[in-house]
């Protein structure tokens, strides 16, 4: 019996040496799993990171964009810096734009080369103009997007932003005949885009369309809206008129352009189309038309 009561301590140790063995796994099983979270969150962080770079990148592809403030600390500039610089909301609305504007404009199953754009500058002006977006090319393939600082007042200052970024996009890409397209048939095609992407007509224009006044040549209105009416009755008789407009004015301009891309002659569809008058409510209802999301 004593020799049982001596041989009896022998045994505990194996037990107190299990309880150490598993107190330790359990630590090791808790480390491996806190380095695991860790490291989940930070490739989580790094694969997040990856996928910005790339849609940023994507998105950008085929023109740089550089946005400048000229308004500086007045409440029209400090408003731009707050809501579409520190964001980058003006660089996204340049993409969503170009974007709208390039399928209108380009029929990509079309061998036809785009317009070569490499670099547009979004500049809020430093004071008033009398138009709220006005596009211009100091050097070839890079244009500058002058923007009114009054764009940047009234109740819906995202919409105004938009509507006159999305102007200045379309006549970026437009191809306006080497300088020597009629300025009354571009300014017709940028309210024709712009209308088609949903904003309103410009604010300047008359709240209805007359057509009387250009004969045979309602393409030559001086009211950009009453051409954006008639560019929309000519792509709705003709599907992809606009694109082949667009590629014609490419080179030189010619006065057969207009009618080589409708297939017929354009004075005959003017003279019936003038014999309509077409009320302008709100936005016109384009064959085409598709609110942009920006």
């Amino acid at each position: 019996m004593e020799d049982y009561n001596l041989l009896q301590p022998l045994l505990l140790p194996p037990a107190t040496t299990s309880s150490a063995n598993t107190a330790a796994k359990d630590a090791a099983i808790n480390l491996i799993s806190s380095n695991s979270g860790i490291l989940f969150r930070v490739l989580s962080v790094f694969f997040i990171g990856i996928v910005t770079i790339w849609a940023n990148c994507e998105a950008s592809k085929g023109f740089s964009i550089t946005i400048i403030n000229d308004a500086g600390d007045t409440a029209a500039g400090r408003k731009f810096d707050l809501f579409y610089v520190s964001n980058d909301k003006a660089t996204r609305m340049v993409l969503n734009t170009s974007e709208f504007v390039e399928k209108v404009l380009y029929d990509p199953s079309n061998t036809h080369p785009k317009k070569d754009v490499n670099h547009v500058i979004v500049r809020l002006a430093s004071r008033n103009m009398t138009h709220m977006a006005v596009v211009s090319s100091r050097e070839r393939n890079e244009f500058a997007l002058d923007i009114s600082p009054s764009v940047m007042q009234g109740t819906n200052v995202d919409y105004a932003m938009a509507s006159a970024v999305q102007r200045g996009m379309a006549r970026i890409w437009l191809w306006d005949g080497e300088d020597s397209a009629p300025p009354a048939l571009l300014e017709g095609m940028v309210e024709y885009i712009t209308i088609l992407a949903g904003f309103s007509p410009a604010p300047t224009m008359p709240n209805s369309v007359d057509l009387s006044g250009s004969g045979n040549f309602c393409w030559m209105n001086k009211d950009p809206i009453a051409v954006a009416h008639f560019l929309n009755h000519c792509e709705a008789q003709n599907r992809g008129f606009i694109q082949r407009l667009n590629q014609a004015m490419e080179h030189r301009w010619h006065e057969g352009a207009l009618e080589e891309a409708l297939g017929f002659p354009v004075q005959d569809l003017c003279a019936s189309y003038n014999s309509t008058k077409i009320p302008v409510v709100g936005n016109l209802q384009f064959s085409r038309s598709k609110p942009l999301n920006i």
